[in-house]
């Protein structure tokens, strides 16, 4: 009988149910799949449930739990945050509309700006590495280009820094991309929102990994997601039937680039580029990374905190505080079948940079900030509230994987935004005199 009560407390399932439970709550309590609180338990109940369901080998409960207390940390804080500051009830002011257009035309133009500079630092990037590995012009020739970079990679060989200073705009060109889809409904405005995703997806096919896609779309989906929500009134719904039918697709397009990445690697060896879909390879990149954080935090020897150099490792890196480590991690986790993965979610950097404790206490200020701002959405500083938003839309999407902070490109992404959303002192004082007159 005791065995049987230890069993079920450290069950890695009664922590999902834990988590589901206070999702559940958030979502009643603030009224929107949108809110912070509930935002980060959906995501996380997706994640930890398929996970749990598609491992082959037993998930440490006590990992589990840790996991589990840390999105909860963030729902708390995020929920305090809702109490503190409950939303306005006072209807969007009349200068709001000149606000967003503002904010249409401005993502519309910078957009396009970026996605043409990290376009060209693809065709830039080809036309180097087909004369350095000495291919020919031809769709097998420019196909093989990742297969030899994933080489290059694996012996921390990256690509020319000039390249890198060009194809970092694909990062702003994905916040401001998503912005325009939510907001404009004209045909053109929307192509060119989806264009801005195609730098991240070239340069994803020419270097043979997945991470340029994924933070692409992290960007991206950041910006949609925080403009659904601060111009829709009311209580946006997250689940509209038309982005139901945009995160299938996603979801779809996802697989499939998952299954290209795997086929351009192998194109030297292999001849030809061959499709060849493995579900247990799949399954493990796109869904183990909840498991394999439990496996580690159970077997985990934590050391000195870090104080940073895990979450902004691209940061540390580049102010030469701390040398960023290629691929994150050297160590693997076996979750699934034979495969092994390196990919251990957000809170692994947390822990290592700031201790169980404090990782908890920073989760909760986190949420606290996002779900206080989220109740400001609808007042007058609404680029405010899309800024801050947006990253942590942006940043909670990406948390299976890793910090999406991590990155330079994600933190330079927000930089731009910031210049190019931002109203000026002028424009602002003329639209709080328009709200006032009308």
């Amino acid at each position: 009988m005791n065995n049987f009560v230890i069993d079920t407390i450290g069950s890695p399932w009664l922590a999902l149910t834990v988590l589901v439970i206070v999702t559940a709550g958030a979502r009643l309590r603030c009224g929107s799949w949108f809110a912070p609180a509930a935002f980060v338990g959906l995501v996380w109940t997706f994640f930890t449930g398929a996970s749990l369901h598609v491992v082959d080998y037993p998930v440490p409960g006590r990992g589990l739990w840790i996991l589990v207390l840390l999105i909860v940390a963030i729902q708390l804080g995020a929920l305090i945050g809702h109490e503190l500051r409950p939303p306005s009830k006072v209807p969007t002011c009349a200068g709001a509309f000149d606000r967003f257009e503002f904010l249409r035309n401005r993502s519309r133009r910078y957009g396009f700006a970026c996605t043409a500079v990290a376009l060209a630092g693809c065709v830039y990037f080809l036309v180097v590495s087909l004369e350095q590995f000495d291919l020919p012009f031809t769709p097998l020739g420019v196909l093989a280009v990742g297969a030899h970079w994933t080489v290059l990679r694996y012996k921390d060989i990256l690509e020319p820094w000039f390249v890198r200073l060009l194809v970092m705009w694909l990062h702003p060109a994905g916040l401001l991309g998503g912005v325009l889809f939510a907001f404009s409904r004209r045909f053109g405005d929307r192509v060119l929102a989806l264009f801005t995703l195609l730098p991240a997806i070239a340069y994803g096919l020419l270097t043979a990994a997945r991470a340029p896609t994924l933070l692409g779309l992290a960007c991206w989906l950041g910006g949609y997601l925080a403009m659904c929500c601060v111009s829709e009134p009311g209580r946006p719904g997250l689940f509209a039937r038309k982005r139901v039918g945009w995160f299938l697709s996603v979801a779809a397009c996802l697989g499939i680039g998952f299954v290209a990445v795997d086929a351009l690697r192998s194109v030297p060896t292999a001849g030809d580029f061959l499709l060849d879909a493995s579900e247990t390879h799949l399954s493990n990149y796109m869904l183990g990374s909840p498991a394999a954080f439990a496996d580690w935090y159970a077997h985990a020897e934590i050391s000195d905190a870090e104080w940073g150099a895990r979450t902004f490792a691209g940061e540390f890196d580049l102010l030469q505080v701390k040398e960023r480590i290629v691929g994150r991690y050297t160590e693997t986790s076996n979750v699934i079948g034979t495969e092994f993965t390196n990919v251990y979610t957000l809170f692994r950097g947390l822990i290592e940079d700031f201790t169980l404790l404090g990782a908890t206490f920073v989760c909760a200020c986190v949420g606290g900030l996002a779900g206080w701002v989220y109740n400001k959405k609808r007042e007058t500083n609404v680029f405010g509230a899309l800024f801050w938003l947006s990253a942590f839309y942006a940043a909670t999407v990406f948390s299976p994987i890793s910090s999406l902070f991590s990155f330079n490109g994600a933190t330079f992404a927000w930089i731009v935004a910031f210049i190019a959303l931002r109203e000026t002192r002028h424009r602002a004082s003329a639209v709080a005199f328009e709200s006032v007159t009308v």
